[in-house]
């Protein structure tokens, strides 16, 4: 009788899984993404969609946001205009109907003897910025009327910011 050859029963143990593959092609897929993610600018970031100001008005005064009244006067609203230039920059800075301000200093200098006047009842500053005005420069502005002291030693604390008519991108 012929022999019968016995079967050999591998034992069948863990597979093992190449992960050498499976890295390559995590790497090349973050590298993909990592090489064409294109951020927006960080205006695009940032909506400023507010209310509009309300100025604060004492009672008995009759002076409104629009009108030029003596900063010595009882005026409550102080109006500033800032318009934007070609590329984003602050163009020009009106107070009120006063001259326009070359620069951010100037400015800064200009609303604190304004303001730093005793008599002078400003509570609230409201910026008309022109729409193309880019947010970092609107940040400068605040960060310099947020620094401004009134004649009491307190800081200007009551800033409202409107979009100049007819500004819009």
């Amino acid at each position: 009788m012929p022999r019968r050859k016995k079967k050999k029963h591998r034992q069948q143990g863990d597979v093992e899984l190449n992960l050498a593959a499976m890295l390559d092609m995590a790497f090349q897929l973050l590298a993909f993404f990592v090489l064409t993610f294109q951020p927006a600018p960080i205006e695009g970031y940032i909506t400023l969609r507010m209310p509009p100001p309300q100025p604060t008005t004492k009672q008995g005064a009759s002076s409104s946001a629009n009108s030029s009244v003596d900063v010595g006067a009882a005026l409550d609203s102080l109006m500033v205009t800032v318009t934007a230039g070609a590329d984003g920059d602050i163009g020009s800075i009106r107070i009120e109907e006063s001259a326009p301000v070359p620069n951010l200093t100037d400015f800064e200098k200009t609303m604190t003897g304004m303001l730093s006047v005793p008599g002078a009842t400003v509570e609230q500053v409201v910026l008309q910025v022109g729409g193309t005005l880019k947010y970092e420069n609107l940040v400068r502005l605040l960060d310099v009327c947020s620094h401004i002291k009134l004649a009491d030693g307190k800081t200007l604390d009551k800033l409202s910011i409107v979009e100049l008519p007819n500004s819009a991108p």
